[in-house]
């Protein structure tokens, strides 16, 4: 959760007005336009969608009048070269906002309406990255596999910044690459038991998403006082793996490193042999890993698809914007209470419009 004052931990269960900020730049930070919904005349619509299954984690589409069309490609928001850095939050009874950093990246498209209006849909810079395959081969080249990931991220996007990793680092093994720099990058942050992708406000980070318990942030329920207007939930065994094995090739020609993970732990309701069954996926990667390293992969996407056991979707009747993916956060809904790992976000800028977060169950270390 990005940090935040008491005093906005106690507004966003009651109501409030919301602010919108949007910055527009080239990718040098240049400015060249800036948009608010402070003045009446700014009408700003649409939503900031964080989904940590997408390799482009973050997308934001928002409506603007007419004026704001680019007729040439050197208009402000034309998608030739502007950047949409948004912030939403509140504002105070004296005037004062505290905003949040919630998305950045480029606009893709732009839709004139019939009516006049403004359709802007946006992506997060790890498209950018994504859409410079290697021309060539492409050879590692760096001794740590984060400076690797950073390395490759760089080369595509010179102007990238770094926010803070939260895995082990590892050694980088001897690599050639194809095309897929995207694909690239995924093998590299799994071997750490990651995921590599751009935060709200632009940095590249490369941290776990394994669905560990953590802290409780913050608790949504439902009732006098209560944030969560409705929710669902739902338990299920589809997708859910007790037996995961990762199959990394070997660039030698050497038999591959085959490594299984099997949830053996006493009393797990998926117990691999137990009352759940004997379910197993196998995942080939591309780039070629060391036993250790294939073993971490192998028990984070474990834990990942055991956690697809019991998910939540729930609206918020207001929305809190500090409020990021991989966040833990208590849920209870008519009587059922959950901690789940916050999965994906939907962050509305409209003044009435809800928020909407998914999650999924935690799950212990073993």
């Amino acid at each position: 959760m990005l940090p935040h004052s008491a005093l906005y931990a106690q507004v966003i269960g009651t109501p409030h007005k919301r602010a919108v900020r949007i910055e527009i730049t080239d990718i040098d930070g240049n400015l060249r336009a800036v948009l608010s919904n402070r003045d009446t005349h700014e009408i700003i619509t649409g939503s900031v969608s964080a989904v940590m299954t997408n390799r482009v984690t973050r997308s934001a589409s928002f409506t603007l009048s007419d004026e704001w069309y680019p007729r040439t490609p050197t208009d402000a928001l034309a998608p030739e070269a502007a950047v949409a850095h948004i912030s939403a939050g509140i504002r105070y009874g004296d005037g004062t906002e505290e905003i949040f950093p919630v998305f950045t990246g480029r606009i893709f498209d732009v839709t004139r309406n019939p009516d006049g209006s403004v359709d802007f849909d946006c992506q997060d810079l790890a498209q950018d990255v994504i859409d410079f395959r290697f021309e060539q081969p492409r050879v590692s080249q760096r001794p740590g596999i984060l400076q690797e990931i950073q390395e490759l991220i760089l080369e595509a996007l010179p102007q990238a910044t770094f926010g803070t990793n939260t895995v082990a680092d590892g050694v980088t093994p001897r690599l050639t690459w194809d095309e897929d720099r995207g694909q690239a990058l995924d093998d590299l942050a799994e071997a750490l038991g990651g995921r590599w992708f751009a935060l709200g406000n632009g940095d590249f980070v490369v941290r776990p998403f394994n669905y560990a318990p953590g802290t409780v942030v913050r608790q949504y329920y439902d009732g006098p006082g209560g944030l969560l207007s409705t929710a669902q939930t739902s338990r299920t065994r589809s997708g859910v793996a007790n037996s995961v094995t990762v199959v990394s090739e070997r660039a030698d020609g050497t038999a591959p490193v085959r490594v299984p993970a099997r949830d053996t732990a006493t009393g797990s309701p998926t117990q691999f042999g137990g009352l759940f069954g004997r379910v197993s996926q196998v995942i080939k990667v591309q780039t070629p890993l060391t036993t250790a390293q294939a073993q971490v992969m192998a028990r984070t996407q474990l834990r990942a698809a055991k956690a697809l056991g019991e998910q939540w979707s729930a609206t918020l009747a207001y929305a809190d914007h500090a409020l990021e993916p991989g966040d833990t956060v208590q849920v209870r809904y008519r009587g059922v209470l959950a901690t789940q790992v916050v999965d994906q976000i939907r962050y509305p800028l409209d003044q009435k419009d809800a928020m909407q977060i998914t999650g999924r169950a935690t799950v212990p270390e073993e």
